[in-house]
C-alpha cells in the first residue's frame, strides 16, 4: 500500500499526518515561507520543512522499500478569490519535490482519514 500524507498548509505552518500510522506532525517554519501575499512565498524554505516533515513521519528504510507516498495539500489561507494557477503550481510542485508521486490540491473544509483517501482516488 502506498502511504498516504495529509498536508494542511497555513502561513509558516504545516500539519502533516501520516494516515496510515495516524502520526501527526506540527512544523513551524523558520526562515519563514509565507509573505502577506501569498501562502507559499519562499519556495526553497516551504519545500525543505516539508521534506524534513515527510523524512521524521516516513523514516529513509521505509521509503526505499516502499512506493513513494501521494500527498494531498490543503491551503487554509490567502484563498481569497480561489487560487491562481501560478498558486496551484507552486502547491503541486511542492508536493512532488518532496518526492510524492501523488499529488492533489483540495480547496474546502478539513478531511477525515476516508475523505483525503477518497479525494486522493485510493
Amino acid at each position: 500500500m502506498r502511504p498516504t500524507l495529509y498536508l494542511k498548509l497555513s502561513c509558516n505552518q504545516m500539519h502533516l499526518t501520516h494516515l496510515q500510522s495516524g502520526r501527526v506532525l506540527h512544523l513551524q517554519a523558520d526562515p519563514a515561507f509565507s509573505n502577506p501575499r501569498l501562502l507559499v512565498a519562499d519556495f526553497a524554505a516551504a519545500q525543505h520543512l516539508l521534506l524534513g516533515g515527510i523524512t521524521a513521519l516516513l523514516p529513509h528504510r521505509f521509503l526505499r522499500l516502499s512506493r513513494p507516498p501521494q500527498l494531498l495539500i490543503q491551503p487554509l489561507e490567502r484563498l481569497e478569490g480561489g487560487l491562481s494557477q501560478v498558486e496551484e503550481r507552486i502547491l503541486l510542485e511542492l508536493g512532488l519535490g518532496c518526492g510524492a508521486r501523488k499529488v492533489r490540491l483540495h480547496l474546502g473544509q478539513e478531511l477525515d482519514n476516508a475523505g483525503v483517501l477518497a479525494k486522493l482516488g485510493s
